[in-house]
């Protein structure tokens, strides 16, 4: 059997017979895999900590005949600190779920791993707020899937916004008021969301903005992604931010 060494995040886990354990791993190399961990589910397991959602490292896997097979895994990170805090442990699942949602079999996406790892260690090590994180993140995966907002002219029309302009959800698209019957977003809000879009991500954690409009922006883009992608995200209620 051929064995293989990957660098990958664990997206989520699920039991699988009576000790095993299924785990999709997001990996620089392969794009998305699924592994088994056998065994897993016995106390004294000693790949258990491989079998929890977020767990950063180099995996040794072998094909088999379903899935391939976890031998090992030399951990780099396991982002431990992200349970102490309930709603930035929910806001970074939805992270997860997004990259689930994007990552079909062979496709492999060196940005879009990038670009969750940054944030994730953003949030853990820069004490970035999450929600900026997590904004900064889903305006970055609009790119990555060819919805790269543009901040210099509407959409439609090609004039430059210089009245109202509205977050069209229809299209993903920012456009005046009078091509979009979407939600009016304010002078402030599109100011900040454009810096946010246009910084790098290593830089995010000196943008400072006020909770109302954070929120805001936090809702206008992950709503944004969730009809790209045409999927309800489970982490979250937008209703509840």
């Amino acid at each position: 059997m051929e064995d293989i060494e990957v660098t990958g995040i664990v997206l989520d886990a699920m039991p699988y017979k009576e000790k095993d354990k299924l785990i999709h791993i997001f990996t620089i190399e392969l794009g998305l895999v699924t592994g088994i961990l056998k065994g897993v589910s016995s106390p004294k397991a000693k790949l258990k900590f491989a079998g929890q959602p977020f767990c950063f490292g180099k995996f040794d896997l072998t094909v088999g005949r379903d899935f391939y097979v976890v031998k090992g895994v030399d951990v780099i990170d396991t982002f431990f600190d992200l349970t102490t805090d309930y709603d930035s442990f929910r806001l970074c699942n939805l992270m997860l779920e997004v990259c689930k949602s994007i990552l079909k079999p062979n496709i492999i996406s060196e940005g879009l791993f990038l670009s969750l790892l940054k944030s994730l260690q953003n949030i853990i090590y820069n004490n970035v707020d999450s929600r900026l994180a997590i904004t900064k993140f889903a305006c970055d995966v609009a790119g990555i899937i060819g919805y790269k907002l543009n901040f210099d002219t509407c959409d439609n029309c090609n004039m430059k916004f210089v009245g109202d302009i509205k977050f069209d959800f229809d299209s993903g698209t920012l456009r005046c008021a009078n091509c979009s019957s979407g939600v009016l977003i304010t002078r402030q809000e599109f100011v900040s969301l454009k810096i946010i879009a246009e910084s790098a991500i290593e830089k995010i954690g000196t943008i400072k903005l006020a909770d109302n409009i954070l929120i805001r922006l936090l809702k206008f883009t992950i709503y944004n992604l969730s009809q790209r992608l045409n999927c309800h995200f489970k982490s979250i209620n937008l209703k509840e931010l």
